[in-house]
């Protein structure tokens, strides 16, 4: 004999009821969400001054480290303040440093971060240190050591939150400095102290 199913009880409807709320909030969402696009990242952003340096290279088996221990400006004079917060955050993900002789060495790790402002000349602090690099034998104390640093590339995540929706915009970039340096001193056998000194420029 068949069972004829009895009403549903107001527990079992309230039960129902709740698991079903989130799917309906969820489709009525995401329309509104899929209809806000994320703005264009700017690229407005390019290389502020940056100050003299010194650094020191002990060189031992032909290779030696170079550091570079200073504050890289961004210029955000340009940018257009009406897409975008005023504030925004600067993330350095590698920096690459080119010398005389062609060579690059890159560096991943244990890079600066910071804050900067649309519209105004930020700055974020950066301890590059470039190790395994090629110093060949050659120098004199009178013309000096020929292999020196040429120019050093930053990549940055510059973090951006668009207006009005305040959703977050990621735009990668990469500024490049050049760099005007002198250095003294002579490898013998591949070992010597090379001192360098120099400025960047845009």
């Amino acid at each position: 004999m068949a069972t004829i199913p009895s009403s549903p009880t107001r527990r079992q409807v309230t039960k129902g009821a709740a698991w079903a709320a989130p799917a309906i909030m969820a489709a009525v969402a995401a329309p509104a969400a899929s209809a806000s696009t994320l703005p264009s990242c700017p690229t407005c952003f390019s290389t502020g001054s940056v100050g003299a340096f010194t650094s020191q290279a002990i060189v031992v088996g032909g290779k030696g480290t170079l550091a570079f221990t200073s504050a890289f400006n961004i210029n955000a004079m340009g940018c257009d303040l009406s897409l975008f917060a005023p504030t925004y955050t600067i993330l350095t993900t590698s920096a690459t440093l080119t010398m005389s002789n062609g060579q690059t060495y890159t560096q991943t790790i244990n890079l600066g971060a910071g804050q900067g402002t649309l519209g105004a000349i930020s700055a974020v602090w950066e301890n590059l240190i470039f190790t395994g690099i090629s110093f060949p034998n050659g120098g004199s104390i009178l013309s000096g050591y020929s292999v020196v640093p040429k120019s050093i590339c930053i990549s940055f995540i510059f973090i951006l939150e668009g207006l009005p929706f305040l959703l977050k915009v990621e735009c990668p970039q990469t500024l490049c400095w050049n760099i005007n340096s002198t250095a003294t001193g002579v490898v013998v056998g591949g070992l010597g102290t090379l001192n360098f000194t120099g400025a960047f420029s845009a």
